[in-house]
C-alpha cells in the first residue's frame, strides 16, 4: 500500500495477494539482461525458467477452504461514489488507515488530501441483504467491524463523530452485543437505523443522504470520508472447483454442507470437508471452531482401515440380465458425485470381453 515511511500515501486501485513478474515489460524475459531483482532476493524466490506444471497427488481427504472475497460497491451502488470520490473507501481500507504499519503510520487521514476526518459515515449493507443487487444474505461480519472501525476512529480522532447506517445489528456472538453497546456509550457512535440513497461531492466534502427509520427524519451529513462494509461473496472460481470435487453448491455459489445442524462440515461426497466461510460467511470465532471439527474428522476417517458408508448405493447390471449394461458409460457424465468407475468383464461362455460401468460405493450416495 506503498511507502510506509512516507507521510501520506493513497490507496492503489487494486493490490495483488502477492509479488508477480510483468513478463511483457520484464527486461529479463523480453531482452535477456537485468535479472537485479534474482540477484538482490535474499530468500531465492525469483526463477525466470519457472513455467505451469500439473502436480498430481493421492489423498485419502480434501478439505475446501476457500473463503470468500469482499466485493466492491462500485459496481453495486455506483449512487454510493466510491471508485468517483477518492475519500470514499471500503472497510478493508479504512482497517489499513488504522493500521501501525498501513499507509499512514496508524493515523487516519483522507486519501485526497491527507487531512484528518472531523466526521466519517459507516454505511453497513452495502451490497448485502439486497435481492435486487444478487446478494440476498447476510454478510454476518460488517456490523462487528463496523463498530470496532468506530471505536478505533474515536481512539485515535478524539473530537471526530462517527455515524453508522444500519439496517439491523447483528451481534449475536459471546459479548458481541456489549461491544456494540460500548461503542455507542462509551465511544459516542451514532448509530441510525435507515438505508442510504445516495453520496455526492460539495465543495470538497461527502454529502450523505439517508434516513432515520426510527424518528422518521430525513437525514443530511456533511462528512469528511465515507467507509462502506461492502458485501462478502464467495469466490469467483467457487462454483468451477465444486463440480471439480464433486460437492453442492447453493444459489449464492457458497458450497453446501450434508446436513446444516449435524453435519455441518461434511459434504456429501466421502472425504471432502468444508472449513471457514466457503460454505458461507463467518466471523473468526466460527471459522477456528469449523477447522478444528474438519481436522477432527480427517483424523477420524484416517484412524479406521475401513470407511463406513450409507447401505444404499447404486448397482450395475452386467451379464446376469436381460437388460444389462451396454458399455455406453453416459452414467459417468450423469453422476454427480464421480462414483461411476469402467471396469472390463470377459464372458468366458459367449467369449465376450466390453468395458461396462462400476459403481464405487465409497462415493455413490444412492441417488
Amino acid at each position: 500500500l506503498g511507502n510506509r515511511h512516507a507521510i501520506y500515501t493513497p490507496f492503489p486501485q487494486a493490490v495483488p495477494n502477492k509479488p508477480v513478474i510483468d513478463a511483457p515489460h520484464c527486461l529479463k524475459l523480453t531482452t535477456g539482461k537485468c535479472g537485479i531483482c534474482e540477484k538482490v532476493c535474499q530468500v531465492g524466490a525469483i526463477n525466470y525458467e519457472d513455467t505451469d506444471r500439473i502436480v498430481e497427488y493421492e489423498v485419502g481427504a480434501i478439505v475446501a477452504a476457500t473463503g470468500l472475497r469482499a466485493l466492491t460497491a462500485a459496481d453495486i451502488y455506483p449512487e454510493y461514489g466510491q471508485g468517483r470520490y477518492r475519500d470514499v473507501i471500503t472497510a478493508m481500507q479504512f482497517e489499513r488507515l488504522a493500521s501501525a504499519s498501513g499507509p499512514t503510520l496508524g493515523q487516519i487521514k483522507r486519501p485526497s488530501d491527507g487531512k484528518v476526518p472531523e466526521k466519517v459515515v459507516f454505511i453497513q449493507c452495502s451490497g448485502s441483504r439486497d435481492c435486487n443487487a444478487g446478494y440476498p444474505y447476510c454478510s454476518k461480519i460488517c456490523c462487528m467491524y463496523t463498530a470496532k472501525h468506530a471505536m478505533l476512529y474515536h481512539h485515535k480522532v478524539h473530537d471526530g463523530k462517527a455515524y453508522v447506517f444500519y439496517m439491523d445489528v447483528r451481534a449475536v456472538g459471546k459479548n458481541y452485543d456489549e461491544f456494540v453497546r460500548r461503542g455507542i456509550e462509551e465511544d459516542g457512535a451514532c448509530y441510525l437505523r435507515g438505508r442510504v440513497a445516495k453520496v455526492y461531492e460539495d465543495e470538497g466534502s461527502l454529502i450523505v443522504k439517508g434516513i432515520d427509520t426510527l424518528s422518521g427524519r430525513n437525514m443530511t451529513i456533511k462528512a469528511d470520508m465515507v467507509v462502506l462494509a461492502t458485501a462478502m461473496a464467495a469466490q469467483p472460481d467457487a462454483v468451477e472447483l465444486a463440480q471439480t470435487l464433486g460437492i453442492s453448491y447453493d444459489q449464492n455459489r457458497f458450497y453446501s454442507e450434508l446436513h446444516p445442524k449435524l453435519n455441518p462440515v461434511d459434504t456429501a461426497t466421502a472425504g471432502i470437508f468444508l472449513a471457514g466461510s466457503c460454505s458461507g460467511p463467518r466471523d473468526i470465532p466460527e471459522t477456528v471452531a469449523s477447522s478444528g471439527a474438519v481436522a477432527s474428522k480427517v483424523a477420524a476417517l484416517f484412524s479406521k482401515d475401513l470407511l463406513q458408508r450409507e447401505p444404499v448405493v447404486a448397482t450395475v447390471k452386467t451379464f446376469s440380465a436381460m437388460n444389462s449394461c451396454s458399455g455406453c458409460l453416459a452414467c459417468v457424465d450423469a453422476c454427480p458425485y464421480h462414483a461411476i468407475e469402467t471396469e472390463t468383464l470377459v464372458d468366458r461362455k459367449n467369449n465376450i470381453e466390453r468395458v461396462v460401468a462400476k459403481v464405487n460405493e465409497g462415493l455413490c450416495q444412492g441417488c
